[in-house]
């Protein structure tokens, strides 16, 4: 029989006795501090029970906390609820930094402990910094969860498969031209990648080793001449051995990247310590010079910025994904009176998806929640506990798909049957600051923090608000989280550029009542250049209707209904020839002029 979350705090803390550890951290990443993991990673949700994709584990002898973002403080709350773990909220009044609270709860001269391949160097190091200024100590070689998991799921062994050039519409030889070409402008000898993402876009590879998300656990390190790919051999077939090999990439067991190291002479190796795990960093044999990154490393500032064909192709995959979004409207309104539930609704827009030409998975675990699930920032519905849609109120639907030609993620806030007024003007609010993105104009030196205010002001002149960020960015068949640029209200260094698409999802989430969230991915493109410098705009590229039943006409102005209009215009246009005849009847009805 499994053992229950207190039993497995017990366990822990028998462990921590044994090696005299004060305070142990469990974290949520990988080896490749990845946002989303494969099973065996999931420390943080096997020793807590709270599942979501983000937060961190703190544990002492006597005490046992969970820190969890906006996203999550609902669902934590549920899931926490009799573990042996307190909810700490985080960017709440009163709540710390996990690090911060970590160090504070870890006596003078103590020992904090955790898995150094679970953390990075430079997070390690700030870390150890403040650790040493109370007398303590950080181990980084202790997986102690792995101790106590008995049933630990095994790493992933499926194949990589190559992404044609008339999909990634640049070769492998030419980006890592690219990186070599970096290489000789740091001075550096080797460039060491170890984000998965990165990986995969650098070699033109796609794996299945993490749930809706293309990638495979790899590390790659490039020299001046010489290339290598560390990755467990089996993943790697003939034929794409034969196109690394004729690229000059050597294919390595995944685990021969330090003594690979070790018998390569001795030089300056560049990455970005954000992602380079801390037990790597201190496995690095003698003689090597590490030169960290300014900021986020070569290779993600490079795939941040699509290319012409990707950029082309990632208007065909709106196109066909919103052909399936309109069925999802339809489906939804005509089942919203037969008992059908959310898991019900999740399930045949993930398998709608999944049917489309090149599509290769969903890119997330659809969110589908209706009423006061839909204040669950990522609530995921699962059977038996999911909700039946009513004829009545909001079911928000947050989805996308990795298709050969792009990565989608959208958000629709769907009318079941009658609204009250009150979310009507939620509803209203959240599209004038989706609109407000949308239709912004702003100097080629703005960040994603700049952008921020335009998608709360109307929020905020309400004294409303939402508890996670505006805007993300989003990978080319890989991660539809990527950075580095990003839209919030936290501090972005990141200058948005012409190529990069971002999210504009604004939201509302009234507990216990209903949630209303819109979502269209945006690309940035140029807008014109004047005496005052360059300036760029968003190019729209979701293409899903609006719900015209929950806008209130009056509360937006006659810039913003023409907005609307036009857009609505511009998806009747594109994907009505992909619908049937019943279906473009139901688009023209949901996109008629306001």
């Amino acid at each position: 029989m499994a053992m229950t979350v207190p039993e497995r705090l017990t366990a822990l803390r028998a462990e921590m006795a044994e090696r005299n550890i004060d305070t142990y951290i469990v974290l949520s990443e990988d080896a490749h501090q990845s946002e989303y993991v494969a099973d065996y990673w999931r420390a943080r949700a096997f020793i807590t029970g709270f599942t979501g994709s983000a937060g961190t584990a703190v544990i002492t002898k006597d005490t046992a906390a969970c820190f969890a973002d906006g996203r999550y403080f609902l669902q934590a709350e549920k899931q926490l609820e009799g573990t042996g773990f307190t909810l700490m909220r985080m960017g709440t009044d009163g709540v710390k930094p996990f690090a911060d609270y970590a160090v504070d709860v870890t006596p003078e001269g103590g020992v904090l402990a955790l898995d150094g391949r679970t953390i990075g160097t430079k997070q390690a190091g700030s870390l150890r910094g403040k650790l040493e200024k109370k007398g303590a100590s950080l181990k980084v070689d202790e997986d102690l969860v792995g101790l106590i998991w008995a049933d630990r799921p095994a790493l992933p062994q499926d194949e990589v498969k190559e992404l044609p050039e008339c999909f990634a519409g640049e070769s492998r030889a030419a980006r890592l031209k690219k990186v070599r070409e970096h290489l000789a402008e740091r001075g550096a000898d080797w460039q060491l990648v170890a984000a998965l993402d990165s990986v995969a876009w650098l070699m033109n590879l796609r794996g299945n080793d993490i749930h809706c998300t293309p990638v495979a656990y790899a590390y790659a390190l490039i020299g001046r001449e010489e290339a290598f790919l560390f990755i467990e051999e089996a993943k790697v077939g003939e034929s794409v051995r034969a196109s690394l090999a004729a690229d000059g990439v050597k294919v390595l067991p995944y685990d021969a990247l330090l003594p690979t190291l070790e018998s390569l002479p001795a030089g300056t190796l560049s990455w970005d310590a954000a992602q380079i795990s801390e037990r790597i960093a201190q496995g690095l044999p003698a003689g090597w010079t590490v030169k960290p990154e300014d900021g986020a490393d070569i290779v993600t500032v490079l795939k941040a910025v699509k290319n012409d064909t990707e950029i082309e192709n990632i208007r065909k995959a709106h196109v066909k994904d919103g052909a399936v979004m309109v069925r999802l409207l339809k489906w939804v309104k005509d089942h919203a009176d037969a008992g059908v539930t959310e898991c019900d609704a999740a399930d045949w827009l993930d398998a709608e998806r999944r049917s489309q030409v090149n599509a290769l998975d969903i890119s997330f675990d659809t969110i589908a929640g209706y009423g006061s699930n839909g204040a669950i920032v990522h609530y995921k519905p699962e059977r038996p506990e999911c909700a039946t849609i009513k004829p009545e109120g909001f079911l928000l639907v947050d989805s996308g798909a990795q298709y050969l030609e792009g990565t989608t993620d959208i958000t629709r806030t769907i009318a079941c049957g009658p609204l009250t007024d009150e979310m009507k003007r939620a509803y209203t609010l959240v599209l004038k600051g989706h609109l407000a993105l949308g239709r912004a104009v702003f100097p080629d030196s703005a960040t994603g923090t700049h952008l921020d205010v335009l998608a709360r002001q109307p929020l905020w002149e309400e004294g409303l608000d939402f508890r996670h960020g505006t805007g993300h960015g989003v990978g080319y068949v890989l991660s539809v989280h990527e950075g580095p640029q990003r839209i919030s209200t936290a501090w972005n260094s990141t200058k948005i550029k012409p190529g990069m698409v971002i999210s504009n999802e604004p939201g509302y989430y009234p507990t216990g009542k209903f949630g209303v969230r819109i979502e269209n991915l945006v690309i940035a493109q140029p807008a014109c250049e004047t005496e005052w410098g360059r300036f760029l705009r968003f190019e729209t590229v979701t293409l899903c209707p609006y719900e015209r039943e929950a806008i209130v006409k009056e509360m937006l102005t006659p810039d913003e209904i023409a907005w609307v209009n036009a857009y609505h215009a511009e998806v009747r246009e594109k994907v009505g020839p992909l619908l049937s005849v019943e279906e473009r009847a139901f688009l023209e009805e949901a996109t008629r002029p306001l």
